[in-house]
């Protein structure tokens, strides 16, 4: 490194840490005032730092808690999503009835649908945090399950973690907002998604019959839900979709009692074989297997 280097380097690091002073210090009041003003003018940088004095030196003031408000949704403003989550967190912590309550939870959503659509980068600026938005619309409804928003978070996670292919967590979502929001407009959107993800876990070769038992009755359950609402036309395209998706459940429910059937044909138990073939025709009279296993029991009977 050349000398010149050597000798402004240190000036330009002490200059730099000089004009970047972590916290302001001074009353508490003055403090807030500060920083609120400079938060109106957009001054984040400045603002976070009137805060910051305020819950460093102030912390038992009365100014502390709209003061720890101010900085966990400047943060926000600023794009810190670790840090304006974890101040959001702590004052809920601390001020669990607090008359900032309405806005904290509005600020929570806000930060997680900027996690969730991409907008805050990740560590050291790689990407993007987006399952921190779904932690955050968690927290969200689990403090705040009476706000307007409480059943918009859980949708909104629950989208998340479908179109990622998280089924258990996207069912244990869709529970929960059918549990807990049973009447808000949500619910026939949260039907439909349930039967689907139950669906999408028996896709493929391998699948667990009893989970598309609950799939079809979750998909039957949605269809009646819209029926008794009367809301028929404004889901008519859900409602085609789930009627289609109840034929192809039994499709492949008869496939597995046929395919059963002739697995213990070619074993040698035809006894065996019938009773799966008889339980296809009379469980899934409509089926495609249901006409195959006609036609091996007639036969079975040829055979005899």
């Amino acid at each position: 490194m050349p000398a010149i280097s050597r000798i402004l380097l240190p000036i330009w690091l002490i200059a730099l840490c000089v004009g970047c002073r972590s916290t302001y210090s001074g009353p508490s009041e003055e403090l807030l005032a500060k920083g609120k003003a400079a938060k109106e003018a957009k001054k984040y940088p400045d603002a976070t730092r009137y805060f910051l004095g305020i819950d460093r030196d102030h912390v038992e003031t009365a100014e502390h808690e709209e003061g720890l408000f101010h900085l966990a949704d400047t943060r926000r403003l600023r794009g810190k999503g670790q840090s304006s989550f974890q101040t959001y967190r702590r004052f809920v912590e601390k001020y669990p009835n607090s008359r900032f309550s309405v806005a904290v939870a509005e600020g929570e959503f806000q930060l997680a649908m900027d996690h969730l659509e991409g907008r805050i980068s990740g560590f050291l600026f790689f990407g993007s945090d987006q399952r921190l938005g779904v932690t955050i619309m968690e927290h969200l409804q689990l403090h705040f399950p009476n706000h307007s928003l409480a059943d918009d978070a859980l949708v909104r996670a629950a989208d998340f973690e479908l179109k990622a292919e998280n089924y258990d967590n996207t069912i244990e979502l869709l529970q929960r907002l059918l549990s807990d929001y049973p009447r808000r407009q949500h619910r026939f959107w949260a039907r439909y998604q349930l039967a689907r993800t139950l669906w999408l876990t028996n896709e493929g070769a391998v699948y667990d019959d009893l989970v598309l038992q609950k799939s079809k009755r979750a998909f039957e359950d949605f269809v009646a839900t819209v029926k008794a609402a009367g809301v028929e036309n404004e889901h008519a395209e859900h409602v085609a979709a789930a009627q289609a998706m109840m034929l192809r459940i039994d499709e492949r429910r008869a496939e597995r009692e046929y395919a059963n059937g002739r697995f213990y044909e070619r074993i040698g138990r035809p006894m065996s074989a019938r009773v799966h073939y008889e339980t296809c025709v009379s469980a899934f009279p409509t089926s495609q297997a249901a006409e195959k296993s006609k036609n091996r029991m007639q036969r079975l009977g040829s055979d005899g």
